[in-house]
């Protein structure tokens, strides 16, 4: 999930010093689930695997950084009802090819969502959306190794009808040293809720499992991620709300 995003955008312009380019090979994996069993339908089953080659790159601006990941390449591996959807945009990934995805950044932390280059909303580059939070989850200055915390963070996100709330605790630990750079391992108990102006409502919570390398200064030197929910899905037409799962991984590796 915008009031920072907006922000970013305000002092786009104010860019300067393009710092170093880094690249990494983008894994993510999800799989979703919903039982239809209380309205008398079969269940809804789906999957999507994500492979990219993406080049992350840093720009200092007015009170922090605009960060932005360019896709150089793709492929996907669609799975149940994945697939007729894909099928419906059946050059996504060759598309997502030169596209970028821009966000704000104060203290190594995203802020506010993301600004996408790709005007048609290509649903290939959901993938690299997600990667950015991964690269920037920001950590308190001075940490080091032994030391541990928790933060809290609030979502209050919409675009166009669809409005999402919610809150997010992260606790994290720092594990061990890795050149000049941290090793964190981390959890989350996420709880969210998404209104899509029609009366729809789906609640979902859940968690999920971290460990990152984080180096002084830019993005995470490598990440992985491991995310399990369950979710609700509500309306006035039904008579009684639909339950279902979703997850998924993220790996994000480092190459020369």
């Amino acid at each position: 999930m915008l009031i920072a995003l907006l922000a970013a955008l305000q002092v786009a312009q104010d860019v300067r010093s393009p710092g170093p380019v880094q690249r990494y090979r983008l894994d993510v994996t999800t799989n979703s689930e919903l039982d239809q069993s209380t309205i008398g339908k079969p269940k809804m089953i789906g999957g999507l695997v994500t492979h990219a080659i993406i080049t992350v790159s840093m720009r200092d601006t007015t009170g922090g950084q605009i960060a932005q990941v360019v896709v150089d390449s793709m492929t996907l591996e669609p799975s149940g009802l994945i697939v007729p959807q894909l099928a419906e945009h059946p050059n996504a990934a060759a598309n997502a090819r030169g596209a970028w995805v821009r966000a704000y950044i104060v203290h190594g932390k995203q802020q506010g969502g993301a600004q996408i280059s790709d005007s048609t909303n290509n649903p290939a580059l959901a993938a690299v959306v997600q990667a950015l939070g991964v690269l920037f989850p920001g950590i308190r200055r001075g940490a080091k190794v032994g030391d541990s915390w928790a933060d809290t963070s609030h979502v209050n996100n919409s675009s166009g009808p669809r409005h999402q709330t919610g809150e997010i605790v992260a606790a994290w630990k720092v594990i061990a040293a890795e050149g000049d750079g941290l090793v964190l391992r981390g959890t989350s108990d996420a709880r969210t809720r998404t209104e899509d102006g029609s009366g729809q409502m789906i609640t979902m919570t859940g968690g999920s499992k971290e460990e990152v390398v984080v180096p002084a200064t830019g993005p995470v030197r490598r990440a992985t991620i491991e995310s399990s929910n369950s979710i609700l899905v509500s309306s006035p037409q039904m008579a009684q709300p639909i339950p279902g799962t979703n997850g998924g991984s993220l790996k994000l590796t480092p190459l020369p």
